[in-house]
């Protein structure tokens, strides 16, 4: 008895872990690097450094980490901006090197470094005039867009709507494509030279998507056939061999009145049974989110909308 009771326990836990449930919502994983090329087509910040200034010891760091920079080798761009921030004196270009620090880890993913530059220094303090401010707030936006502080990124994207409307929607738009929110594209886009464009991507991408619900029924009826859909055909014939040897196989043991080994079995085909239903959902999921990160890339790319793309200014 205590036998068929752990048995049947034993039946039921593998299908209720088979059973959690999953998300299916879309979540992308959008990341543009600016080549050297771009970098280089965008004027300078800052006026460059005088012959008196490149004589100094910071002076000299600061122009090796400027080559750095340029390269995109930022890791060691990063670590001349420190040592230039050591020798550097605090009436000379202090600001300046701790804009490219932060510049350099926002181009490096480093979002929480990057606000943690700014909060640390005194570009909080700097007025609108300063060669860098349009560019700051651009930044400051992203990385607190990417942190999920959506309180912060209001606050700057309120701000930089007051100094550059354009940009601010720009933005939003931004936004509403590296979190796959169409309806926020089709009404950011209400109104946008843009508009046909955006709006002929969105119904292109929708008719390639693969469904996640069918990917599950039809793995359903028979397994593998979800993967199958999705043009998985090894995982496909995969998904089909192990549970036709599982239920075989439970046949069998039921045949021969072997009612222990016939149950434990079945508890392991029904994990395989339900788990390939969520499998398949959840690989209709990653191949819309491969769809939608390669051609959302490029439709940012060539829209522009990608926020080191709207810098007016880099280093």
């Amino acid at each position: 008895m205590n036998k068929s009771i752990a048995l049947i326990s034993c039946l039921l836990a593998t299908v209720f872990c088979a059973c959690q449930p999953k998300t299916y919502i879309l979540e992308p994983c959008i990341t543009y690097i600016p080549t050297e090329k771009v970098l280089c087509s965008m004027p300078e910040a800052f006026p460059p450094l005088t012959c008196d200034e490149l004589q100094t010891e910071w002076g000299k760091e600061m122009r090796i980490g400027q080559a750095f920079a340029m390269e995109l080798d930022l890791y060691r761009a990063i670590t001349c901006y420190k040592r230039a921030m050591l020798f550097c004196p605090p009436k000379a270009r202090r600001l300046q090197i701790q804009y490219c620090m932060l510049l350099c880890y926002y181009l490096g993913g480093k979002y929480q470094d990057a606000a943690d530059v700014f909060w640390g220094s005194k570009l909080d303090a700097v007025p609108e005039d300063f060669p860098g401010f349009r560019t700051l707030i651009i930044v400051l936006y992203d990385c607190y867009k990417r942190l999920g502080d959506n309180v912060k990124a209001c606050k700057l994207l309120m701000l930089l709507e007051q100094y550059d409307p354009e940009a601010a929607h720009d933005l939003m738009l931004s936004a509403a494509f590296l979190g796959a929110d169409f309806e926020a594209i089709l009404i950011a886009s209400e109104g946008d030279p843009r508009e046909a464009d955006l709006t002929e991507w969105i119904n292109c991408f929708l008719s390639q998507t693969k469904s996640v619900k069918k990917a599950q029924y039809l793995n359903a009826i028979l397994p593998g056939a979800g993967y199958a859909y999705l043009g998985q055909t090894r995982t496909a014939a995969t998904a089909f061999i192990i549970n036709a040897l599982f239920i075989a196989a439970a046949y069998e043991f039921f045949h021969h009145h072997d009612y222990a080994a016939g149950i434990i079995t079945t508890s392991l085909e029904l994990g395989w049974y339900v788990g390939g239903i969520n499998g398949a959902g959840l690989a209709a999921k990653s191949y819309n989110e491969g769809l939608y990160n390669t051609q959302a890339k490029e439709v940012m790319m060539r829209n522009r909308l990608f926020p080191v793309l709207m810098f007016q200014r880099a280093f």
